[in-house]
């Protein structure tokens, strides 16, 4: 029977916020709500901490997860996620049909519930190779312009500007929250599957990516209001 591993990616250095993924929020390490929404899914296996950083690697053995001292080259600013979950499948080992999940700790608003409940829809679609979770947008966006040259270009084919709103497709962003797929198909190219891929949604103020002091705030917002439910 296939394992279920979560990777948390979280390096030490950050030029939008110093300490990003250790960064308190409601005196707790931002990082520490990923690893306990995956300890709290139970559906994994082994929870394993991907960083370069000696202080983020302490917070994760106190939080009980498996850690990994990431290759100093991999943690750099234009270092691929890619490459991190490689290195993880070339030392951990895991079997071909095991499955990943990737938690990004800058998502810290993804719940243990989030986490069961994708694992279930990738599990129950056989034929994809990878989910993802999003949010949706607004889809007048599919009669947008892009600029940039001489001229516009319409974003989604050449009549797309005159559809009725009512016509339009949804729209989906990716919210970084949570990306499974198994080792195997990742091996194919050693990257994260883009096509076979399967959504899981999410409601727009759990998709919460934090990137700044000012998204530290929201996110503090979001907690106090679950907590007053």
């Amino acid at each position: 029977m296939s394992k279920v591993f979560a990777l948390i990616p979280a390096r030490g250095w950050s030029k939008s916020l110093w300490q990003k993924n250790i960064a308190p929020v409601l005196e707790q390490p931002l990082i520490a709500y990923s690893i306990q929404a995956a300890h709290g899914s139970e559906v994994v296996d082994a929870i394993y901490v991907s960083s370069d950083d000696d202080q983020i690697l302490s917070v994760a053995h106190y939080y009980n997860t498996e850690r990994l001292k990431r290759d100093p080259h991999l943690a750099e600013d234009e270092s691929p996620l890619d490459a991190v979950v490689a290195e993880f499948i070339h030392r951990i080992k895991p079997a071909a049909k095991d499955i990943i999940i990737l938690l990004k700790p800058t998502s810290p608003l993804r719940t243990a519930r989030h986490i069961r409940e994708a694992l279930a829809e990738f599990k129950d679609f056989p034929t994809c190779r990878s989910l993802i979770s999003v949010y949706e947008i607004n889809n007048a966006y599919v009669r947008a312009y892009v600029g940039g040259g001489e001229f516009l270009h319409p974003l989604a084919g050449e009549h797309s500007s005159y559809y009725c709103r009512k016509d339009l497709p949804s729209l989906y962003m990716p919210n970084g929250a949570i990306y499974i797929f198994k080792v195997d198909d990742f091996m194919r190219e050693e990257k994260i599957p883009l096509t076979h891929t399967i959504p899981y949604l999410m409601p727009a103020s759990d998709s919460i990516e934090v990137c700044s002091a000012n998204d530290l705030q929201l996110v503090e917002n979001r907690l106090r209001e679950r907590a007053n439910f």
